[in-house]
């Protein structure tokens, strides 16, 4: 069980074993509360002066005034509700539905304490809209997969899938598993419900998680095929490695340093065997920041506009540049790792490297190993591709109302896609290590001086 206290940030090993895993997510009672008095001093402002989606028209239809009922902030989902496939991976869901849970329990939003527990209850029942991929700009909030949340838990339409058993079913018969019925939205509510940065800001946190695996995989390939390129020992001890500032470096070190012992006589070994340290770390370091771009995210309020002790203000904190340009930075970082590691496999096919035979071919091989390396190269430059940052790429919308946006969304769709071709490119290095490392033995069995 995971509990959220009111004032408490989750870290995002919470989110990780909650997502991932099978624990449910608890609620104090005191967000709840936080949240009725916020919604009622919202209503008792409204009362008097104008408030942004408070029977408003939204965007830069902010001027038209539409009606004070249950059906227009139906609407207001309906209209918002957009897109289609390719529906979104259910970890992706999962993930959004607990950010924004972390972000509603900051207890800002004017919404009823009831909005919030419908989505506590669906999280841990597993009910997971089907929710499109695209459409976020990651400015305005994330209104798109929001709004699709919020039309199947709050109005029971649409589908979505069960988690524990992978069955697709009305959003309706979704509704049942947890006792509820379709529940008329309030005044505003439709609004602080879909505005909101939990989509983009969950994609970073799924990339970390993810990047950090992956990275660590990397490593020992790595270390493995460090004594097959027999390495110089020098560029991995003690001595020098903590000099440089970067905290990265002493836990890439702490993974490497025995792999060199006795290694090979040259004096200066290229740059992908003796600089790794510094990519690895540096990769490493960006994981740390972005670990804490999106705690800070998730732990925020994220809607417009928000309670703060006795009054309503207009904010922007839906708008997700911090997670844009993190999720970026990473995609970058990731690109470097990729260029590493295909220079290696490079190396390890050098004979002048190694002291096996060229691209690892045997006596009778036309090609031995040489066009993994061009698979290899391939992936690599879809990598470079990717890394393009998206945060830049900013696009006016509606009436140049909202003229700057900063993409998060796609940047975060984007480096998932890295992260899986990343994968592949390690799968690629561990199948040349491997056949070196069979290659080496065999050879050392024939001759012991090998």
């Amino acid at each position: 069980m995971v509990l959220l206290k009111l004032g408490q940030c989750l870290s995002l090993g919470d989110f990780e074993r909650s997502v991932y895993g099978s624990e449910d997510l608890e609620i104090s009672q005191d967000i709840f509360e936080t949240l009725e008095r916020s919604r009622s001093v919202y209503l008792k402002e409204i009362a008097y002066r104008d408030v942004y989606g408070a029977c408003t028209g939204l965007g830069a239809r902010l001027g038209y005034r539409g009606s004070c009922s249950s059906d227009w902030e139906a609407r207001v989902i309906e209209e918002h509700a957009v897109g289609s496939e390719p529906w979104a991976p259910q970890d992706l869901v999962r993930g959004f539905m607990i950010t924004r849970i972390s972000q509603l329990s900051r207890g800002y939003a004017p919404v009823r304490g009831i909005i919030l527990r419908r989505l506590v209850d669906a999280y841990n029942t597993g009910i997971l809209p089907l929710i499109p991929l695209r459409g976020s700009l990651g400015a305005s909030g994330n209104l798109v997969q929001s709004a699709h949340l919020a039309r199947c838990l709050y109005m029971g339409l649409g589908d979505a899938l069960i988690r524990s058993t992978g069955s697709i079913i009305s959003c309706n018969e979704a509704l049942k598993r947890i006792s509820a019925l379709p529940l008329e939205l309030e005044v505003g509510e439709s609004l602080a419900i879909i505005n909101n940065t939990a989509w983009s800001t969950w994609l970073l946190g799924a990339s970390v998680i993810a990047l950090k695996k992956e990275v660590s995989r990397s490593l020992e390939i790595f270390r493995r095929a460090l004594p097959i390129c027999k390495c110089n020992e020098e560029h991995y001890m003690e001595e020098t490695v903590g000099l440089k500032k970067h905290r990265g470096l002493a836990k890439v070190a702490t993974e490497l340093r025995d792999a060199c012992r006795g290694g090979g006589a040259r004096l200066q070994d290229p740059y992908s065997l003796r600089c790794s340290s510094q990519i690895y770390a540096s990769l490493l370091d960006m994981l740390d920041f972005a670990e804490s771009i999106f705690v800070r995210e998730a732990c925020s309020p994220t809607e417009n506009p928000i309670v703060v002790g006795d009054r309503v203000f207009h904010t922007c904190g839906f708008y997700a540049s911090h997670v844009a340009i993190a999720l970026d930075a990473l995609s970058i970082a990731v690109a470097h790792l990729a260029n590493l590691i295909e220079r290696r496999m490079a190396q390890i096919l050098r004979s002048e490297i190694t002291g096996l035979p060229d691209f690892l071919a045997g006596k009778d091989s036309p090609v031995g190993s040489m066009i993994i390396h061009y698979i290899a190269s391939t992936i690599t430059s879809r990598i470079r591709l990717l890394a393009s940052p998206t945060s830049i790429h900013t696009t006016p919308t509606s009436h140049l109302q909202e003229d700057i946006t900063p993409q998060a969304g796609e940047a975060g769709i984007k480096l998932l896609e890295q992260i899986k071709l990343l994968e592949e490119l390690s799968n690629l290095e561990q199948i040349l290590v491997e056949r070196a490392e069979k290659m080496a033995m065999q050879a050392g069995e024939k001759d012991p001086l090998i």
